[in-house]
């Protein structure tokens, strides 16, 4: 948002600031230095610990983790309010400015206990996408009425996989965002990594057409991120540890982040509102350009 009112203050001085091409030229300048004067990506690789959670993730060639800071502002650049859960979030390195990135992984944790995987293979995930969809017809009411684009769960884009080798659950839903002149097609891919205390949430949003590369860089979230030892699901003891109330199932049906208060939060995550903003923006300056050139 930031960067969309810095160019609104801009338009008088670039309409006014030569003839022909500098308008262009400036404007070009204008938004470059202020990318890399205030939006520069610098990222962590390596290994990186993630504290709170018990765990650290091994960061993958071509891509960087965002910090916590770091983190919450690519949620402010997306259009989304702070999350105070919010651990860090992996991106791309090619990725010099935040504006560039059009996938991220958003990890969080939930210390809910010891999740049993026993029952994992005995779920109907048909009918829990029956339960999510009337759910999300729910959820779309209520965004009408607070002014917002009505909204559809269509279906799994990617169906409920949990491997349990690596103690990992992941599952891909397509939603469906009905704009006035076109529908928006998201894609919101979530995994879950199961530990002994709790869960390493980790949330991506992005454009159905992105499905293949989220499906990439989920394997290469899933093999390099582990819990700490003495946290991991086999460090588990059933005389001193916490057992949650709830299996396999309730982590796609979504209980546990309701009950955890953690659902609205990733709800936030589903749209991308600053690439609308930034059309709005630049076909306003085309338009103000060409009325000043009639005039002369």
């Amino acid at each position: 948002m930031r960067r969309i009112l810095y160019l609104f203050l801009l338009i008088p001085q670039l309409l006014w600031a030569g003839e022909d091409n500098q308008e262009t030229d400036s404007l070009a300048t204008a938004i470059e230095e202020y990318d890399y004067m205030h939006d520069s990506i610098v990222g962590k690789r390596g290994l990186v610990f993630m504290e709170e959670a018990h765990a650290y993730i091994n960061v993958p060639e071509g891509y960087c983790y965002l910090p916590k800071n770091e983190a919450n502002h690519l949620l402010a650049v997306w259009g989304n309010p702070e999350n105070d859960e919010i651990l860090g979030a992996l991106v791309a390195d090619s990725c010099k400015i935040y504006y560039d990135v059009e996938v991220g992984f958003m990890f969080f944790y939930e210390d809910c206990g010891y999740v049993s995987d026993e029952d994992a293979n005995s779920y109907s995930y048909d009918e829990i996408l029956k339960d999510k969809q009337a759910q999300a017809a729910e959820w779309s009411e209520e965004r009408v009425k607070s002014g917002f684009d009505s909204y559809e769960l269509v279906g799994w884009a990617t169906a409920p996989v949990y491997d349990s080798e690596k103690k990992a659950l992941y599952w891909a839903q397509h939603l469906r965002f009905h704009g006035e002149e076109e529908d928006n097609e998201v894609l919101n891919y979530d995994v879950r990594i199961l530990g002994r205390n709790g869960i390493l949430t980790i949330n991506a949003v992005a454009s159905m057409d992105d499905l293949a590369k989220v499906e990439e860089l989920k394997k290469l979230i899933i093999e390099n991120s582990h819990f700490n030892e003495g946290y991991t699901y086999a460090d588990f003891n059933p005389s001193t540890d916490h057992i949650a109330e709830w299996g396999i199932g309730a982590l796609v049906a979504g209980k546990v982040l309701a009950k955890a208060g953690i659902l609205a939060k990733l709800g936030t995550l589903l749209l991308k509102f600053w690439k609308p903003l930034v059309l709005a923006v630049g076909a306003l300056i085309t338009f103000l350009v060409k009325r000043r050139k009639e005039e002369e």
